[in-house]
């Protein structure tokens, strides 16, 4: 029997979902969409159940592949992405109320929690049952990466969609792994510092945010700016970049650019969350403003992504070897982080950062 095309179920799922978010879930828009998708689910339920699940960059629907693509799915994938969820489960009997209860969660700040007729949750996957590696994931998205950063050098726009697919791949892989430390990569060469960095910088911040009890859309923003953070490296000229001498006053100078640089590109983004702006901006501004970019507002203090983003960049950059030092090993890295409490790094991300470290026994 051929498969039911969910397309438009989906469809007016999101369209509920997106004038919810407009407007609100007693609109008379919600309801007429949510109405139509209810009915569209009569005919599409297996077994009593509809089962919308992400893996990766695919949606399968009652185990079936959707093979459609467009806004609507897009928007979808998207949505559930941001939110932590990878699967969705309507089961017979849901109601126009439960659904729009669904609606109103999904777009909300809150947790979407699940009800009698509608679960959401993780995918439980075995990688080893598989034989999938955890590094071979890793090492996938970090692909993913430094392709859209390279095609970002070749002045084409940033593809924020596929860098956000990356970022829900290293949360779902977070949530299966817990030592951090065997997630981040080395840096193997320095042409490949800036993505491979990015990526690692992108994970650590999301394994502070964890630890402080981030979860959802606030967990996935703060893993996009973090991947973002040093984009403005991008129009820093490589020689510079990948200089293995001192740097003379006037390239250093070009280097203390790039906080501003990738700011201001990621502000002609309109994809790119305005979480990641910060970031890129002030995440070497330090805890006592006196880092750069010169604000000229030494008062000003860094927004708390910002903090953590800067944390998890002094971890990796010590822990990275480079042409005038060796990489340092995570104890001496940790005692630099304490001494520079207060100072370069706010002291209770410090001491969450370090917490979290030892709860995982990586110290």
């Amino acid at each position: 029997m051929t498969a039911k095309d969910p397309t438009e179920l989906i469809s007016h799922l999101v369209t509920s979902l997106s004038n919810c978010s407009l407007y609100s879930e007693r609109h008379p828009l919600v309801d007429a969409f949510a109405q139509k998708a209810l009915e569209l689910m009569e005919g599409f339920y297996s077994d009593n159940l509809i089962s919308l699940t992400l893996l990766g960059d695919s949606l399968v629907a009652n185990d079936n592949p959707v093979k459609e693509t467009g806004t609507h799915i897009d928007s979808f994938k998207k949505r559930m992405r941001k939110k932590g969820i990878e699967k969705i489960v309507i089961r017979k009997g849901v109601d126009l109320e439960e659904l729009k209860q669904f609606i109103a969660r999904a777009v909300s700040g809150e947790r979407v929690l699940s009800s009698p007729h509608v679960s959401v949750g993780m995918v439980e996957v075995k990688f080893k049952a598989e034989g999938v590696d955890i590094s071979d994931l890793v090492n996938e998205n970090i692909t993913k990466v430094r392709e859209i950063y390279q095609g970002v050098a070749k002045f084409r726009r940033l593809e924020v969609v596929s860098l956000e697919d990356a970022v829900a791949g290293f949360i779902s892989t977070l949530k299966r792994e817990m030592n951090v430390l065997r997630i981040i990569s080395p840096v193997k060469s320095y042409s490949g510092y800036t993505y491979v960095h990015a990526t690692n910088v992108s994970v650590l911040t999301m394994f502070q945010a964890e630890a402080l009890g981030i979860q959802g859309e606030s967990l996935h923003d703060l893993g996009l700016a973090a991947l973002l953070h040093d984009v403005g490296k991008l129009f820093v000229p490589k020689g510079v970049l990948e200089k293995t001498e001192k740097l003379s006053e006037t390239e250093w100078d070009a280097i203390k650019r790039h906080p501003v640089l990738g700011a201001r590109y990621l502000a002609t983004l309109p994809d790119a969350p305005k979480l990641s702006v910060i970031a890129a901006f002030e995440h070497h501004m330090k805890f006592n403003g006196n880092g750069y970019p010169d604000t000229k507002r030494r008062g000003k203090r860094q927004h708390i992504a910002s903090q953590m983003v800067a944390i998890a960049d002094f971890f990796d950059a010590l822990r990275t070897e480079r042409s005038y030092r060796r990489a340092l090993d995570i104890g001496p890295t940790v005692e630099f982080m304490k001494a520079a409490a207060g100072r370069d790094f706010n002291p209770l991300l410090v001491d969450n950062f370090v917490g979290a470290l030892k709860r995982i026994k990586a110290i």
